[in-house]
């Protein structure tokens, strides 16, 4: 399958090229970027100099058909990719946006993201990419919401739970760390070294955009609403989201129970882990593997679900490239079984 990526030099697309590289039926025939035309990718990224890449080519429906692209990757800013989507409309390949932009409703996406939402008929034709959860929806569309990071980590761990209503809807507190890759490849005054090394720092507190994103998903899957309390911080790791998530369970199990119920859900999964051991984000990192572990509090009550995975892969390009798979009828593991760095 012939495929384009646009923004081709941030973070999620150079995680999504070398993806592509390691996929037997996936091919880069285009690397777009408007802000680095004509460049060749190999002169920005010196450690991409064993392959020929297309030059970097400015984005036109033009040249997406000249190229004959089967399958196009949005790897661009939120709000950037609204602009692009607008002129693919007509277009009869597969779009898997990166993006926020097709996440959310018209009136909650201006709300949390401050940037005016795409048309809500062009939305409406978008499947939220949650693979484990929204499959068959992903095996018939040709328009693809990839989720969110934090959201990923946070519905993998949330969603068996509340579809079987086994915890409060109400009472969900979560606190989520990411790796500063999540913030973009953009250098800011918090991403700079001085600021972030040594240093863990909490951001967006009750504003994150990927409330509403956890909220409206769960409404749509299970038919619950839900209020989530989610606080984020930035820790000085270069990749890695670990959601720790306080809940009041509904029913009586052990721990060992908890457990069990948990790898039975997810046993014919392939991508998501039952772990015995404490959680920590190097399980993960480098692999599209989602590790959740289950404490209970016999104190307390309360269950604890901790959810780990690497943002740039299950929380971006990984798991855009499990729904290429989805979308494409290959199968859904194809290019994505490698272990974790761990070192």
């Amino acid at each position: 399958m012939r495929c384009t990526i646009v923004g081709a030099t941030g973070y999620a697309a150079i995680e999504l090229i070398r993806l592509i590289e390691l996929h037997p039926q996936l091919e880069i025939v285009s690397l777009i970027s408007d802000s680095k035309t004509d460049e060749k990718i190999e002169r920005l990224y010196s450690f991409m100099n064993k392959n020929q890449y297309p030059v970097l080519t400015e984005f036109s429906m033009a040249h997406i058909k000249e190229v004959e692209t089967d399958l196009l990757f949005l790897a661009t800013p939120s709000g950037i990719s609204t602009e692009y989507l607008k002129q693919l409309t007509e277009w009869d390949g597969k779009t898997i946006d990166l993006s926020g932009d097709l996440r959310l409703e018209k009136t909650l996406y201006e709300a949390w993201y401050a940037h005016d939402a795409i048309d809500s008929s062009i939305q409406a034709q978008a499947t939220y990419g949650l693979t484990e959860w929204k499959r068959e929806d992903i095996k018939n569309s040709r328009l693809v919401a990839n989720p969110g990071c934090y959201a990923t980590a946070i519905l993998l761990g949330l969603l068996p739970l509340l579809e079987q209503q086994m915890i409060d809807p109400n009472q969900i507190i979560i606190h989520a760390s990411s790796g500063l890759s999540g913030a973009g490849k953009t250098l800011t005054e918090q991403t700079h070294h001085v600021r972030s090394n040594e240093n863990v720092r909490m951001y967006k507190q009750n504003r994150h955009q990927h409330i509403p994103e956890v909220e409206s998903v769960v409404e749509e899957i299970t038919g619950q609403k839900v209020v989530v309390s989610l606080a984020t911080y930035l820790v000085p790791l270069n990749r890695g989201i670990m959601a720790t998530m306080t809940l009041q369970p509904l029913v009586e199990k052990t721990e060992h129970e908890w457990q069990a119920w948990f790898s039975e859900r997810y046993q014919q999964e392939s991508f998501i882990r039952i772990n015995q051991a404490d959680p920590e984000i190097r399980s993960a990192a480098g692999s599209n593997y989602c590790d959740l572990s289950v404490y209970l509090d016999t104190r307390t009550g309360r269950l604890t679900v901790v959810s780990v995975l690497d943002n740039m892969q299950k929380g971006a390009a990984g798991q855009a490239i499990q729904n290429a798979n989805v979308m494409s009828g290959y199968d859904e593991t194809l290019g994505l079984t490698q272990q974790p760095f761990f070192i």
